[in-house]
């Protein structure tokens, strides 16, 4: 017999007994086989160690070691422990002596005497399971290749889509701020300069013209206006130009004018400037979640902390309105601004929780990891927003 596209199946039989030796060896001949002979454990043990055959059988009783602790040492050492071994025994034969060889790591135990047929018989049995032991460690190995191939293709896809996606919001970010420059700096001058030319080369020269020369003015004034919110809206050049903390405060005072909530800022005593995909993420998560509190919670307060280490930033917007059911709003998904929230927040590596019950308020947190140096620049293939 031969191992499946492979030369002659080597057996290994170690006896002391030179007589069951060589009858075992003249049987397993007979059937094909390829022997290795042994007569102590020890010599037992070295071939196993330098031959590695398809099977080992191997008697109980050795004169130097015996039979079950050779197979304990050789189950028990990484380059053997994968070896078929046979225990073979004519006198411990007993139930309890074939399970102490069987909890020594022995894949059989076969009681002496026995029928040459039998034996052949249940040799090729126990290869076979060999064979499909063998078989389904290579389909394993196989598999766990292509799972850690189909990992590291998801790995880089899932990096490609964060980074893409990154991208997104940076250019979406940069078309804010430049469509916010033209509005108040490009349509703003220019309707300045339309009042004073207004103002300076129409005058009205009766009492008729006054009141409609006046409409004129207030429309103009009422058209800046709605540019500059409009601009600040977009993108406020305070978060540009000082930072986090001063165009949060800023939009704390403009929000409370507007809903008459008020906003209470609490933070570190020193909050130097975070690079600029933080800033501007921190900014837009608290102003989504001042503007749901704004049109959900009737709470007429709420406060937001801040607090930076030299890993993390952390964001807290609470209030302690209506609230409402945090696990069917997460799981039904029709929120849009707190799908936006925990959309920027995973977007760059950090983390989202929402706490909420109906009468209890609600508390989102925010945690955003800070980058090293250029990490994100060079993710982006630019310098940022």
């Amino acid at each position: 017999p031969r191992m499946e596209n492979a030369a002659p199946v080597r057996i290994l039989l170690v006896d002391d007994n030179p007589v069951v030796l060589f009858k075992i060896a003249h049987v397993l001949h007979g059937a094909g086989y390829s022997v290795i002979e042994a007569k102590t454990g020890s010599e037992g043990l070295a071939l196993a160690r330098s031959e590695h055959p398809d099977l080992i059988l191997l008697d109980v009783r050795l004169p130097d070691i015996n039979g079950i602790e050779v197979c304990r040492r050789l189950k028990a050492s990484p380059e053997t422990s994968r070896l078929f071994v046979v225990m073979l025994s004519e006198k411990e034969t007993s139930a309890e002596s074939q399970a102490g060889g069987l909890e020594a790591g022995a894949d059989s135990y076969i009681a002496r005497p026995i029928e040459n047929r039998e034996l052949i018989a249940r040799i090729q049995a126990m290869l076979r399971i060999q064979q499909a032991e063998a078989a389904l460690r290579v389909a394993q190995s196989e598999l766990e290749h292509r799972v850690a191939e189909r990992t590291a293709e998801l790995s880089q896809a899932n990096a490609a889509l964060r980074a893409m996606s990154l991208r997104l919001v940076e250019v979406q970010e940069k078309e804010r701020r430049f469509v916010a420059h033209e509005l108040h700096d490009q349509l703003g001058q220019t309707l300045t300069g339309l009042k004073l030319v207004l103002q300076m080369s129409l005058k009205p020269t009766n009492p008729a013209q006054a009141e409609p020369f006046a409409e004129a003015l207030r429309l103009i004034d009422d058209l800046m206006e709605r540019i500059r919110r409009l601009s600040v809206d977009l993108r406020p050049h305070m978060l540009d130009d000082l930072g986090l903390v001063p165009a949060l405060e800023w939009h704390f005072r403009r929000f409370g004018k507007q809903t008459g909530i008020q906003v209470q800022l609490k933070r570190t005593a020193t909050f130097s400037r975070l690079p600029a995909l933080i800033e501007t993420a921190a900014y837009r998560i608290v102003q989504e979640a001042l503007t749901n509190v704004a049109r959900h919670s009737g709470a007429k307060e709420a406060s937001v902390r801040l607090w930076a280490d030299d890993e993390r930033l952390r964001v807290q917007v609470e209030d302690r309105g209506k609230g409402f059911s945090a696990e069917q709003a997460l799981a039904a998904r029709n929120s849009t601004g707190l799908a936006g929230m925990r959309e920027r927040a995973e977007l760059l590596g950090g983390e989202f929780t929402l706490e909420s019950s109906p009468g209890s308020g609600t508390l989102i947190t925010v945690e955003l990891p800070l980058p090293a140096p250029g990490e994100w620049e060079q993710a982006l293939g630019g310098t940022g927003i």
